[in-house]
């Protein structure tokens, strides 16, 4: 059995059977892109503001350790 087996059925589908398909794929891709960049964007933001406290409490620590 070939790989392309499994795609046998889409030969039974119209043409507006398969742009529908096509359609509801490149959403679900966008919404995934769009998900992935937010995501990149709020760990930034969480990596930034650990690194900035991280610094403070560096800073807190010589003060008041020395």
């Amino acid at each position: 059995m070939s790989n392309l087996d499994n795609y046998e059925h889409y030969k039974f589908l119209t043409v507006e059977d398969l742009i529908s398909i096509i359609k509801k794929k490149d959403l679900e891709i966008k919404k995934i892109s769009e998900s992935r960049d937010m995501y990149y964007e709020y760990n930034k933001f969480h990596i930034g503001e650990i690194s900035r406290l991280d610094k403070i409490i560096g800073e807190y620590r010589k003060k008041y350790n020395s």
